[in-house]
This record gives structure tokens, sequence and C-alpha cells, in this order.
């Protein structure tokens, strides 16, 4: 059995692994806040992907750079982004107008009235997730600000997946963002960073958070096409809320529950209308043949 016909499953566990992370998170932004948070995530999942089993790392080339670094920042905005979200609004609610970057992408393929349809649905999704009733509206900006940031992390993903088909230019990438993020981390930790629980808690985000949805996500987007992984992120929103009702103890309201459910359709519903590239899966079953998995 090839990795691509295990691929959707590599999706669903990124997405959960993600999802169970988060929760995780959530329990360190009291000891040292958002900023601190996310510099130990960034950390850790450097250090536990450099570390992983399997072929030795490659050297980068000058030309490998400029994608490096625009990763590297793309994925310091995308954990801040979401991180301050879910300190503010429900799991499954941040996680639904997340979903709207990879959405938009899709969007980008879509042709037709029946496209602007789903377009219409999703933006009646939004509107629900952010009609005033007790929502934090700082919580939902950071939330749209990681549906960009997340949008720009697929599409950079792809690309530096194409270039390094083992884990070296993620976590190059990672590696450039550490320097960044420890002097803030520091800063806004102090000497609570090195509470053996505190580091015990934040090994844990850079696992299920940062290295293992990473890592999936090198191996499932060279083997799912784009029409396939959108479909599977529709269910995000899902997962976000058993994850956030179990770990949690999150109950969304009516109208965010409305909300959700729109927004997860009209993701589907987008997909399943744009045209898979024919390239993808000759593509797929290429690499899969010819290379072990990483």
């Amino acid at each position: 059995m090839t990795i691509a016909r295990w691929a959707p499953a590599l999706v669903l566990a990124q997405i959960t692994s993600l999802q169970v992370g988060a929760a995780v998170a959530t329990r360190l932004f009291d000891h040292i806040g958002t900023w601190a948070t996310v510099s130990l995530r960034v950390l850790f999942a450097a250090l536990v992907l450099a570390v992983l089993p399997g072929r030795r790392l490659r050297r980068i080339g000058r030309g490998d750079l400029p994608a490096i670094a625009a990763y590297a920042l793309v994925v310091s905005g995308m954990n801040l982004a979401y991180f301050s979200a879910i300190g503010r609004v429900p799991l499954g609610v941040a996680t639904a107008i997340e979903l709207l970057g990879p959405l938009a992408i899709a969007l980008l393929a879509a042709r037709g009235a029946v496209d602007i349809a789903w377009v219409a649905l999703a933006l009646a999704g939004l509107a629900l997730l952010t009609t005033p009733g007790g929502t934090s509206r700082t919580g939902l900006a950071f939330a749209v600000a990681a549906a960009a940031f997340r949008a720009g992390y697929v599409l950079l993903t792809r690309s530096l997946g194409r270039r390094h088909h083992d884990r070296t230019g993620l976590v190059a990438a990672l590696l450039l963002a550490v320097p960044l993020w420890l002097p803030v981390g520091t800063a806004t930790g102090g000497s609570r960073l090195l509470d053996a629980a505190v580091l015990v808690l934040a090994l844990a985000v850079g696992l299920f958070s940062s290295a293992i949805p990473y890592s999936l996500d090198l191996v499932a987007l060279r083997h799912v096409s784009p029409h396939t992984f959108g479909i599977l992120l529709g269910l995000s929103p899902v997962i976000g809320l058993g994850v956030g009702y179990l770990a949690l103890s999150q109950t969304p309201g009516g109208r965010q529950l409305a909300g959700m459910a729109l927004i997860s359709v009209a993701a589907v519903g987008v997909v399943r209308r744009t045209p898979p590239s024919p390239a993808a899966p000759a593509e797929a079953r290429r690499r899969a043949g010819n290379r072990p998995p990483r």
C-alpha cells in the first residue's frame, strides 16, 4: 500500500494534532502569555524536527533562502495570530474562521454561479460568527489574520515540499524563526520559562502543534490534490469543536454552531466543484513508487 492511499488519513491526523496542541497551548497562556508560548512552540518544534530519525538533512542552497525566509515569517505569523485568537474565542470558532484562508485558495479555481453561492454561504457563516453577542472582537480579528497566514502557509508548504522531499526546508525555516522569537519569549515569559511544568507543556505544544502536523503536511500535500485537501479541511471546525468540548469544556452557542457549519459546508462545496489538476495524481504515483516515504 503506497503512501498516497494513506494521505487523506494523514491530513485528518494533522488536523487533530493541531487542535490537541492548541488546547494544550491554552494551558500555557495563564503562565507565560501568548508571545512566550509561541516562542517555546517554535523552539521545541525546531529541536524535535532536527533530531528526528531518517535521512540526514540536506544542504540549503542560496536559491532556497527566499522561500525558507518567507515560510519562517508565515509560520510565525500564523502561530501568533491563531494562538491570540484561541485565547479569546472558542477553539472551534477560531478554527472555522481560519478555514477561510484555504477556502479562498480553492475559490481561485472555482467558476460559475454555484460557486458564488458557496462564497455567499461562507460569508453568511462568517457573519454569524462575528455578530456581536459575547464573542471577543479582538479574538475574531486575530482569527481572520490567522486565515490569511494559513492561506500563505498552504501555498508555501506545497512549494517547499516540491523543493525538499524530506524535512530539510522545514527545519531550516523553524531554525531561522528561533532567534527571532527567543528574545520575545524571554522578555515576556521571564524566569517562568524555566519552570518544569511549563517546559513539559511547551514540549507537548511543540509536538502536537508544530512538529507532527508540519511533518504530516510535507508528506500529505505532495500526495493529495488541493481538491481533496480542501474537502478534508472542511472537517477542521468539527474536530476543533470536539477537542474544545472534551479538553476545554467549551460549548459554543447556537449561532456559533450554525456559523461553523455554514463555513464547513461551503468549503466542501467549493472544493468539490473545483476541477482537480490532472497532473497531480500522476505526480503522486510517481513519487510514491520511486521514493520511499521520509
